[in-house]
Order: structure tokens, then sequence, then C-alpha cells
């Protein structure tokens, strides 16, 4: 979809939507009264804005962690909503710098290891007796209270940072996983929630927390909502509902959402409802139908590309107009955030090669408070072109670029000076890939054509147990080359590698000459990309060898995307 479609399809959306809503089961929801009658104003001000929007559109969010790959990088769309854990939340400055860098609300949960034990029940060495930890005057209930006041010094620093928190604790509550859930007294649980809400409120004065309630998925025949409800604190405790919803198929699935969504209206009367953790939006074009309930908001796990959460179906839901995203949240309160580019076109999938030297470039650009004066597209760190007070879905033409392989961004600057960059694209100009669907073998593993497939998305993985492993690729004729890129997939790329190249009789030891190698190359989460450069060599062979993972990561072997080998059109692979 364009930029001018997304636009005008939201318009038409929303019209749509206000014509044809009609209130159903959950969707109605009380007059905005915060849990903490203290809540500040900005925090007011949120909780008026997802009450104008709900069972309208839905907020996108996401869940992260170094194990999800960056939806923005992949989509070209920035969540509204970011998930982080509090058990392991980098230092709090740091999620600070972060949230004002980008501007997106935050919301936190918690894997709290009582006692330094595990959350889950399974782990803990020790289990955890619940009644004895809401009773003031047991060891339990100290250890508790000094874990929460530990819990309340990071959500006071965000207060006096001025940021708003959707605080989601004692997640997938009557899951019955967790050591917080007393499935035996649920009661006791419902009075962990109301402690916490009192100390965090009435004696810690946190007066920045929208407090969000979170059920567990689970056979509502086996966990019926009578029994759900004996864990819910009671409505002057919660300011959002919801569910973590896992194993429904977002492109098929219909009843499952329903059947959930009634059931935690049941549970939790007159609050708005949400997806805390899923696996991936519900379809956004069954929800503009009216075909499924309007959750509030969802927050994927994983992030894409992974089984759970493919590229195609990322894109298709964060792309789409009834989905809210970072561009259109309203700035709240007297923040100032800085403004938000992406860019949609090309892809960074591995398509993005342009023989003919001239690239298209579409996006979008918008400030929330201000305005973008600016717009400026960046090659491999060198200025390479500009737009002066851009429109919000923006079009530019790079059409004097030198050939070569490059990571293209888009800085947007706003009149006060703020910038923000966009996702990178891998983009190769001038040149084609030799490597491009030649005959490939490997020293192992699984797939090794993937690596010149031409898609980013598929991958050769190596065996785990192999720390020193080789792919070759046969050009099917001799070539001139002198660079090799190497994209990689999740997490697990070399640290130190070889490139190596013979022009005839690959099986013999004597063919190969060393053309390149890379050492001490830091670690990256996704898409780490070495292009390596070197002498102009004569080759019908190319052998890359890997020597050592990066970052120790030996739990899976190298993950490699992409083999690329850059040639002038001329001299392209028959």
């Amino acid at each position: 979809m364009t930029c001018q479609r997304r636009i005008v399809s939201c318009l038409l959306v929303g019209i749509s939507l206000g014509l044809l809503f009609t209130p159903a089961l959950g969707r109605e929801v009380s007059d905005i009264k915060p849990a903490n009658p203290n809540l500040c104003p900005k925090g007011r001000e949120i909780l008026k804005y997802f009450q104008s929007i709900y069972g309208k559109r839905m907020l996108s969010g996401y869940n992260v962690y170094v194990h999800t790959p960056d939806d923005y990088e992949q989509t070209g769309m920035l969540a509204a909503i970011w998930g982080r854990d509090v058990q392991w939340l980098p230092p709090v400055d740091e999620v600070i710098a972060h949230v004002k860098a980008h501007g997106y609300l935050l919301t936190l949960h918690w894997h709290w290891f009582f006692g330094g034990d595990s959350a889950w029940k399974s782990k803990r060495k020790t289990p955890v007796n619940v009644a004895r930890v809401v009773t003031p005057g047991t060891p339990e209930h100290a250890t508790a209270m000094k874990e929460m006041a530990a819990a309340a010094d990071i959500l006071e620093k965000l207060q006096e940072a001025g940021i708003v928190v959707l605080w989601r604790p004692l997640h997938e509550i009557d899951g019955g996983w967790f050591w917080w859930t007393d499935l035996d007294r649920p009661e006791n649980t419902a009075e962990l929630w109301r402690m916490m809400f009192r100390f965090f409120t009435e004696e810690r004065k946190l007066n920045n927390l929208i407090w969000v309630y979170s059920a567990g998925v689970g056979d509502l025949k086996k966990k019926p909502v009578e029994l759900r409800k004996r864990f819910y604190p009671g409505a002057e405790y919660v300011d959002i509902s919801g569910i973590d919803l896992y194993g429904v198929n977002p492109a098929e699935d219909e009843e499952p959402y329903w059947t959930f969504f009634r059931a935690m209206a049941e549970v939790s009367p007159g609050k708005m409802l949400a997806l805390g953790e899923c696996d991936e939006l519900p379809n956004p074009q069954k929800l503009a139908a009216g075909r499924l309930p309007i959750w509030l908001y969802g927050l994927p796990w994983w992030g894409t590309p992974s089984a759970r959460r493919p590229v195609e179906q990322a894109i298709a839901t964060m792309r789409h107009p009834f989905v809210v995203t970072l561009d259109e949240l309203p700035a709240f309160g007297d923040e100032d955030p800085p403004p938000v580019v992406g860019i949609l076109s090309p892809m960074d999938d591995g398509s993005a090669w342009f023989p003919e030297g001239s690239v298209t470039v579409e996006g979008y650009a918008v400030d929330r408070r201000g305005k973008v004066v600016r717009l400026e597209f960046w090659a491999n760190d060198q200025l390479v072109g500009q737009l002066a007070n851009p429109p919000r879905q923006f079009r530019w033409q790079w059409t004097d670029a030198p050939s070569g392989c490059y990571d293209l961004r888009a800085v947007a600057i706003d009149d006060a000076g703020q910038r923000f960059r966009s996702n990178r694209i891998h983009v190769n100009v001038g040149v084609v890939d030799a490597a491009r669907g030649r005959p490939v073998t490997a020293s192992g593993g699984e797939n090794p054509s993937a690596a010149v497939d031409g898609n980013y998305y598929t991958s050769w993985r190596a065996p785990t147990e192999a720390e020193e492993a080789w792919i070759m690729i046969d050009l099917g004729q001799v070539h001139s080359i002198h660079q090799v890129n190497l994209i990689w997939g999740w997490k697990i790329h070399a640290e130190h590698f070889a490139i190596e190249t013979a022009k005839e009789a690959p099986s013999q030891a004597a063919s190969w000459h060393r053309v390149y190698e890379g050492k001490n190359l830091p670690w990256e989460v996704w898409k780490a990309t070495h292009r390596a450069r070197f002498a102009p060599t004569e080759a019908r062979y190319v052998r890359i060898h890997f020597f050592r993972r990066a970052a120790r990561q030996t739990w899976g072997g190298y993950d490699l995307a992409a083999v690329e080998i850059p040639i002038p059109p001329s001299k392209g692979a028959e």
C-alpha cells in the first residue's frame, strides 16, 4: 500500500466505522475515573484518548526483548506502545532516554523473581505461599515489601522524568504458572494486587501509573469466568483490563477472540479491554469489518520475522489504516516528541537492487506537535539528498547514485531541531548480484541455497555444534570481483571469517587464495551486515570460511541470510 493510499484508507475506515459501528458486549466503557484518584494530568489525558478511540481503531504495540528482531526495520512502522519487563530492565536512565528519543507509550510488566527465585512455579526451588505474602508480620510479606520498594524506585524515576507507565503487574494473573497465582484461594492473589496498589499509590505516591489487569489464556471450561472473577481485585483498582492471548491464528480465527473478549467483559465490566501479549495483532481487515472484537491495543510477544509472526503478516497489520502506529499518536501533556519517519519502499528484504542506477524512495515523515522542516537522505553515513518542508507522504528520487552497496536511511528534522533516523534499507545501485541463484555447497546445516535466493528472511543455518563452518558459491563462470556482502539473520553471526576464491578445481587446496579476513566483529542482534572489500580478483568459486561466533552465541549455528557478490550489470551472471 502506498503512503497516500494508507491515509485515504484510514479516512474511509473512520467514516465507515462511524456509520456502521454498533455497541457490543464489552465496548461500552465507564466514564474515565482513574483507579488512582491522584493520577497525573498526563495520565488522565492518555486515558481520555484511549476512551476516544476504543471500539473504533486498535493501537499497535510490541514487547521489546533482545530475542525480538526490530519490527520497525522490517515494516517501516513504529508501534504506539512498547512493552518492557522490570525484571530485565536496562538501567532506568537508558529507558528514559529511549522513551524520550522515540515518544512511544511505555508499558511495563514484571516477571517477579520473588526472593531471588524464579517467577515460574515449575522453576522455583521453594514454592511461595501467597496467603503469607499478603499477611503483615510474616517473612514473606517483608520480602514482598522490600522487592516492591525496589520496583517503586524504578517507577519513581520514570515519574520524575514525566513518563506515564501502563503498569501491568502480576500478568497472566489467573494462569497458574507464576507463583502469584493462588489457584486454591484466588482471593489471596487479588489481595496481593490491592496490597501493591495501596503501597504504590498511597505510600510511594506513584501517580504516573495506569493500572492494567491481565488474565492468562486457558480453557474457559477448566477456568470458567466465575473462577477468573475471584482473581479480579475490583473495578476501583483497575484502569484497563485484558488478557494475554496465544495460540490463535490471526489470519483465520474469529471465535476465540470473541470468546475471550466476552469472558473478560464479564470479569471486568465497564473496562476497556486490551491484549497485553499475543502472537500477532488480530486481522485488521476483520476488525474493520466488525468480524472481530476491537481490543484497545495488542502487543505481539514475537518480533518479525519469526515463525509466529511472518514478515508479510506483520507488514499487513502495521501498515493497515485500522491500526494506530506511533506517527498517529497525539503528543500528551507538555511533551514535544521527536518527529517520526519511515521508509516504506523499497523494502529491506533483499529486493532493493537497481542496476539502472536510479532509486525511488517512498515513506512518511510527521511531527506530532510541530512540523517536519527538512528530510535528509543518508547512504553509508554520507548525505546524498534532502527535501525541504516535505509532505507527510514523501517520494524522493536518487538519480545520481554512484554504483555501490549502501545502507540507506532518511532523517527527519522538526522545527525544534529534533532529529529522528529511519529504518535501514540495504540498497544496491548500478550492480547485479553474481551469486543470486547459483549452486551452493556448505560444510553442513540446513538450506544452504537460501543464502543466495535474494530473500533476507530465509537463511542457511549451520550445525549448532560447528564453531568452524563454510559455504561455497559456484558463479558459473569466471568474474572479476572485489566485494562480498554478508547479511545475517537473527543473533548468530561470525566474529571471525575469511573469504577465499578459486578460478578452477575447487576440490584442490592449491586452487584457493585468501582475499579477505575479518576479525573481532561486534555482535548485532539482527541483520548484521559485513561488506568485505578487497583488491579485484578473478574467481569462479567463492568460499566464506567462518571460524568463531560473535558474543559466544553457541546455542545455535551460524544464521546467514544472504551472500551477495555485486558486479557491473554487463558482467552479470547468465
